[in-house]
C-alpha cells in the first residue's frame, strides 16, 4: 500500500533525481514530462491501471525498456513516490485546483520562462497511448487541446514559429494549460460517470459470483515494480550482465 501524502518540494526534487539517474533508461520520462503524462491519465474517463501506463514511464518512446534497480527498496521508493504523484495530480484536477508542473528557465533580464515542452509532450504521448475517447476530441473539439498540440507536437511548434513573436506565443501557450485541463475535465464528466457506475456494477457482480478469499500470500513486494508482472528477483532485480 501506497501513501496518499503529496510530495513536498524535496520530494519532487528526488524523484526527479531518481527518474534521470544512470540507472533508469535513456528515455525515461523526467518529472514535468510525468506530470503532463499523468494529466491526460487522469482526465480519460476510464481508469488507466499502473500496470498499463508504467512502462511507458520507463521508456517513453517505444514502452519496452526497463530500470535496473539495485534493490528491492530502491524501485519500492521510486514507486511509491511516483503514485503518491499520481495520487496528487488526480486530486488537483478534482478539486478544480491543477497547476501543472514546469521546469523555470531565469531570463538574463531576471524575469522566469517556464520550458512547457516536456511537459506538453507527456500529455500527447499519453492520447496517442490511451487514444480511444480523445480521438473526437481532437477532431470536434481541437481548441480544448490547442495548448497542449502548439508546446507537445511538430505541427505546434511550426505555427509557434510562423506565430510571428515565438515567445509570447509560447507564453500564451502554456499559462492556459490550467484552464485546458479543467475544460477537459468537464468535457468527459459524462463518460467518467458512465464508466465509474460500469466499474462498480462489474464490482458488485465478482463479490456475488464468490466469497472473499484471503490476500495474506498476495503481493509480499515480490512482483517487480517496473509494471512487467514478473517477480522482482527475475526482472528489475536480476544480476545484470554484459550482452
Amino acid at each position: 500500500m501506497y501513501s496518499t501524502q503529496p510530495l513536498n518540494d524535496d520530494e519532487l526534487d528526488e524523484l526527479d533525481d531518481l527518474l534521470m539517474s544512470q540507472d533508469m533508461p535513456e528515455n525515461t520520462m523526467d518529472i514535468s514530462m510525468l506530470d503532463g503524462f499523468f494529466a491526460a491519465l487522469v482526465l480519460h474517463p476510464d481508469l488507466i491501471m499502473p500496470s498499463e501506463y508504467l512502462r511507458w514511464i520507463w521508456d517513453s518512446e517505444q514502452g519496452e525498456d526497463k530500470p535496473e534497480f539495485s534493490s528491492l527498496a530502491e524501485a519500492n521508493r521510486i514507486l511509491d513516490l511516483i503514485m503518491r504523484h499520481y495520487n496528487s495530480v488526480l486530486q488537483a484536477i478534482t478539486d478544480d485546483r491543477f497547476e501543472p508542473l514546469f521546469y523555470v528557465l531565469p531570463q538574463e533580464d531576471g524575469s522566469e520562462f517556464f520550458d512547457a515542452e516536456g511537459w506538453s509532450c507527456g500529455f500527447i504521448l499519453a492520447t496517442s497511448i490511451f487514444n480511444e475517447p480523445w480521438e473526437p476530441v481532437f477532431k470536434e473539439r481541437p481548441e480544448l487541446l490547442t495548448p497542449m498540440v502548439l508546446l507537445g507536437t511538430e505541427r505546434g511548434w511550426d505555427m509557434l514559429e510562423r506565430s510571428g513573436n515565438n515567445r509570447l506565443a509560447t507564453q500564451e501557450a502554456y499559462e492556459a494549460i490550467a484552464d485546458a485541463v479543467s475544460l477537459i475535465y468537464e468535457h468527459f464528466r459524462e463518460q467518467r460517470e458512465t464508466s465509474a457506475q460500469q466499474r462498480l456494477a462489474r464490482t458488485d457482480m465478482k463479490s456475488n459470483e464468490r466469497p472473499d478469499m484471503p490476500d495474506a500470500d498476495m503481493g509480499r513486494d515480490e512482483s517487480c515494480p517496473c509494471g512487467s508482472g514478473k517477480d522482482f528477483s527475475e526482472c528489475c532485480g536480476a544480476a545484470r550482465t554484459l550482452h
